[in-house]
């Protein structure tokens, strides 16, 4: 007999309007995706030992030139600690082409208020490869089980996720449609 879960959330409903969460992406800027704090939160003293978050969320991507890079980082806290920033991956010419992206954080070890919290976030990134190229795809993995980092999980946080374009950027769009966090456990 399977193992029975009660999943929670969204803690947050995502935005009802498209475009509701622009990012515009500057060249060797980190920029969020969106606004950690509103739609993937993590409230105080929720994670405990074993606790696991998913994150989701999807939306398009306009890139003007083919030299473009993408660093994926998830960050616990608004700018805050980096749980493991993916490799700088090449990008193709698109218009308004769909991403989407899915994240596990997971807490092994909780202790005391302000420090010996650990969490190693794992996720994906996932949008179009070269148009009309068969089996093209581009696929952006970050996080990792080699990342942990002390989080203090006694005070109202959240889970970002950050995007840094490098090389000729030209005028390149993230959009982000929804976002969303829950609790698988």
């Amino acid at each position: 007999m399977g193992r029975q879960l009660f999943q929670d959330g969204p803690f947050i409903d995502p935005p009802v309007a498209p475009g509701t969460l622009p990012a515009q992406i500057t060249p060797g800027a980190i920029l969020p995706l969106w606004v950690g704090l509103h739609f993937t939160p993590i409230y105080a003293n929720d994670p405990k030992a074993g606790k696991i978050y998913g994150v989701r969320a999807a939306g398009v991507c306009t890139m003007s030139v083919n030299t473009c890079t993408l660093v994926v980082t998830p960050k616990f806290g608004t700018g805050g600690t980096s749980l493991g920033a993916s490799a700088a991956q090449t990008l193709p010419v698109m218009t308004a082409q769909p991403w989407t992206l899915e994240a596990e954080l997971t807490f092994p070890k909780v202790g005391a208020p302000g420090a010996n919290s650990w969490g190693y976030c794992n996720g994906v990134l996932l949008m179009q490869g070269t148009i009309a190229t068969a089996g093209a795809g581009t696929v952006i993995t970050f996080g990792g089980l080699t990342t942990a980092t002390t989080l203090d999980v006694s005070v109202n946080s959240c889970l970002e996720i950050n995007v840094t374009a490098g090389g000729t950027v030209g005028a390149p769009t993230m959009i982000t449609h929804l976002a969303y966090i829950f609790s698988r456990n």
